[in-house]
C-alpha cells in the first residue's frame, strides 16, 4: 500500500517566521492607537488636567507631568508626531539613496567612484552627532526634522544599493538585459531595483525604528520638537529631572512605548530578512 505523504500547507512557514508575524501585529497596533488617538485619549494632550506630577489614578491612569498634562493622553497622541516624522524621513531616505547606490554600483570609473567617496564622506560621522549639527543650523521645525531624517539615513540604503547592484549587474538575466537592447535606467529600474526590494523593506523597518529614536533623542535634548508637542522623546525630556525624586512615571510610561515602537520594527526586519532567506533556500 502506498503512503502518500501529507500536503505542506502555510501554517508551518509562519510559525518558521514568528517575528515577522508578531512585529506587524506590533506596528498594526501601534499605528492603530495613533489613527484613533483622538478616541482613546482621555483629556486633552496640549490642556492642563489636574495637578502637576499627580501619580498614577483613576482619573489620570498614567499620572500628569510637571505642567499638569494628562501622560496617558500624550503616550497616545505621541506616535502622530513620531510615525509621521519617521515615516517621511524614512522615505524620503529611501528615494535618494537607492537611484544614487544603483548609479555608483553600476556606473564605470569616475561617476560610480565620486559617488562611493562621497557616501564615506558622509558616514564618516556619527549618526547622532550629524543630526544635531544640521538641526543646529537649520532649526528644529517639523519640515527640518523629516530633512535631517532623510540627509542623514540616505548613505544607509546608497551604501546597501550599491552592495545589490554590484552583486546583480553581473547576473545572467541582467546580461539578457542589455543584449536586449535595455538602456541602464531600464535595467536599473526594471531588474536590479525589483530584486533588491527585500533587503531595502528590511532596511526601512530598521531605519524607522532608528528614526523614532533619532527624533526622541534630539527632541529630549531640545535640539528637535519643541515641547508642550506630544512626542515621547519631548516628554521623556520634560520628566527627567523628577526621576531622582520619586517621580518616575512622567519618563517610565513614554519611555516604555518608546521601546516597544522600536522592537516592532526592529521584530519586521529580521521577519523579513528571515522570509527571504527561507525563500533563497527554497529557490
Amino acid at each position: 500500500m502506498t503512503t502518500v505523504a501529507p500536503t505542506p500547507t502555510s501554517t508551518p512557514a509562519r510559525r518558521r517566521n514568528p517575528q515577522l508575524l508578531i512585529g506587524l501585529i506590533a506596528v498594526a497596533v501601534i499605528l492603530l492607537v495613533a489613527l484613533l488617538a483622538p478616541l482613546l485619549a482621555t483629556h486633552d494632550p496640549l490642556r492642563v488636567s489636574g495637578p502637576v506630577l499627580q501619580p498614577p489614578s483613576g482619573e489620570h491612569w498614567l499620572g500628569t507631568d510637571r505642567s499638569g498634562l494628562d501622560i496617558y493622553s500624550r503616550v497616545v497622541y505621541a506616535p502622530r508626531v513620531d510615525l509621521l516624522l519617521a515615516g517621511v524621513g524614512t522615505l524620503l531616505a529611501a528615494l535618494l539613496g537607492v537611484p544614487l547606490g544603483a548609479l555608483a554600483g553600476y556606473a564605470p570609473g569616475v561617476v560610480g567612484e565620486a559617488i562611493s567617496r562621497t557616501l564615506d564622506v558622509v558616514q564618516a560621522f556619527p549618526f547622532f552627532i550629524l543630526a544635531m549639527c544640521l538641526l543646529g543650523i537649520v532649526g528644529g521645525s517639523l519640515p527640518n526634522i523629516i530633512a535631517v531624517l532623510a540627509i542623514v539615513n540616505a548613505p544607509i540604503y546608497a551604501r546597501l544599493m550599491h552592495s545589490q547592484t554590484r552583486t546583480l549587474r553581473g547576473r545572467m538575466f541582467i546580461d539578457a538585459a542589455r543584449v536586449s537592447g535595455c538602456r541602464p535606467r531600464q535595467v536599473i529600474l526594471g531588474h536590479i531595483v525589483p530584486n533588491s526590494l527585500s533587503p531595502i523593506l528590511a532596511q526601512m523597518s530598521v531605519t524607522l525604528g532608528m528614526s523614532i529614536i533619532l527624533v526622541a533623542g534630539v527632541s529630549f535634548v531640545g535640539a528637535g520638537v519643541e515641547p508642550p508637542t506630544a512626542e515621547w522623546g519631548v516628554m521623556i525630556g520634560d520628566g527627567s529631572g523628577g526621576m531622582f525624586t520619586g517621580q518616575w512615571w512622567p519618563v517610565v510610561f513614554p519611555g516604555i512605548a518608546l521601546a516597544l515602537t522600536v522592537v516592532a520594527f526592529a521584530l519586521v526586519s529580521n521577519g523579513i530578512t528571515v522570509a527571504n532567506q527561507q525563500r533563497s533556500r527554497r529557490g
